[in-house]
Order: C-alpha cells, then structure tokens, then sequence
C-alpha cells in the first residue's frame, strides 16, 4: 500500500486506544491515568479520554483512580485463536506429550520481543504465574524466544535488537545483545535452544522450530522443567527426541491446515 495513502487512512484515535490496551496488559498492576498516559507518551487528558472511552465500552474498569482491563479485552483475541484451530488440532500433540514426559509443554509463535503462547498445557506449572494461551514472555530468556529469534533473517534480527535493553528476568539471563546474538547462533547451528535459570531462578527448558512447508519457521514447541525434578543435561539427552518427534506431528497438522487454508498461518 502506498505510504500517503497509510498515512492519510491511519486512524490514531484507534491506535491510541489499542496501544492504552496493551500498556494495561503490560502492567502488574493497576494504573492510575497519569501512569498510563507516561507510559503511552501522551497527555494525561488525553490518556483520561481513552481510558473513559473503553471504560464506557467496558474494556477498562476504574477504582478510586486506579484502571485495569476487564476480561473483555480476551475476547478480541479469543475469536481469532479459535478460529485459527491449527492451534487447537496441535493441542492433542501437545497434551499427549505433556502427559507422557509429566512437564508443561507448549506452542509459541513470536510477537515482537515477546513469545505468545498459542497452545499450552495449563494443569503442569513451574514458573511463579501459571501460564495459558495467550500469555507472553520475554523471547530473549526462553527457549522457545530464543529458538524463534534464531530464525529470523540476520536483517531482520539486527533490527528487532538494534538500540534495545534486555531486562534481567532470571540469574542468567543473558542482558548482553552480542553475547545473545552468539548463543542464538549455536540455537541455528543445532536447531534447538534451552534456557537454564534464564526466566526464574531453577526453571530450565528446551524448544525446537515448527516450519511450514516452504521451510519457514513459525512457531516453536517446548518442554520446561524445573532443577527440583530434572537436571539441565536431561533436557538434551532425555526431553529432546521425544520433543523433535511431537514436532513433527505437528507440523503434519501445519502443513496439512496450510494446504487447506494457507493464509492463516
């Protein structure tokens, strides 16, 4: 599409509103409109329009000064997840290999910075908040963030990672952008990526790649663990051929949905 045309059809109002909702999303807790409109770069009367706007709309609910979103805001990702069942036909493979190995297992597709989680088993946890569909976590201290940034052409990494910070998650969390595009080199290398200690201190996992039929990588699929119950070497020695072997299962499922329905993917 042509640039004057974006420009002239972009509607800020509507992005405003959207980026509100994701700064709400970011947060622990809620907000008071100042913050909100800190965080958004904006006026704070500007920040208090939207947040009256989606409160009216019942996206946002606010108490003595505080805003939070509501469990609408699911709902506009719901449809799409559902809708997009390559996610849900894979959930089986997913459960099965969960129960077989008794560790969470999971599907991630890369947003950003971030991995979102498209399908997961939510009855096994080991991080401090229990993870479901729809979750993020930060790509660069997860295996499956790792794995999904070590396939991305080099261009295109370098620009994800130009001028950016890496927050310190778990003790060995990797905050150094050069050391990260090394150890992102080796997940390349050997088409799989583990995080030890990384996301919380005694967490560990590993994740391999889900291509689509041309090759292309676009999700990834991951066991975790926890030191109490596994130790780093297994996850290699113990976790990974069952792992690559569900992956393959799945990606029969990618490629058959693809052939059927290509443009969801």
């Amino acid at each position: 599409m042509d640039n004057d045309i974006q420009k002239r059809d972009f509607a800020q109002t509507l992005a405003r509103g959207l980026n509100c909702l994701e700064k709400l999303a970011e947060t622990d807790a809620p907000a008071t409109c100042t913050e909100v409109a800190r965080a958004m770069d904006v006026s704070r009367a500007a920040a208090r329009r939207i947040l009256l706007t989606l409160e009216s709309l019942g996206y946002v609910k606010e108490e003595r000064g505080l805003y939070a979103s509501t469990p609408k805001v699911l709902s506009l990702g719901r449809g799409v997840l559902h809708r997009t069942n390559v996610w849900t036909a894979a959930s089986s493979v997913v459960m099965r290999l969960a129960d077989e190995l008794n560790e969470p297992c999971s599907i991630s597709v890369l947003e950003g910075l971030d991995i979102l989680f498209v399908s997961r088993d939510a009855t096994r946890r080991i991080y401090t908040s229990r993870l479901g569909v729809g979750d993020r976590l930060p790509a660069h201290c997860s295996a499956s963030g790792k794995m999904l940034l070590a396939s991305l052409p080099f261009n295109e990494l370098d620009q994800r990672l130009g001028g950016i910070t890496l927050r310190k998650q778990g003790p060995a969390s990797i905050t150094d952008v050069d050391i990260l595009k090394s150890k992102l080199g080796e997940a390349r290398q050997a088409d799989f990526a583990t995080a030890v200690d990384e996301m919380e201190n005694g967490t560990i996992s590993i994740a391999v790649p889900l291509r689509e039929r041309s090759g292309r990588v676009i999700a990834a699929m991951s066991v975790a663990s926890h030191r109490d119950r596994m130790a780093p070497g297994e996850l290699e020695e113990r976790i990974l051929p069952p792992l690559r072997r569900s992956a393959r299962e799945v990606q029969d499922i990618l490629r058959d949905y693809q052939d059927r329905n290509w443009a969801v993917l």
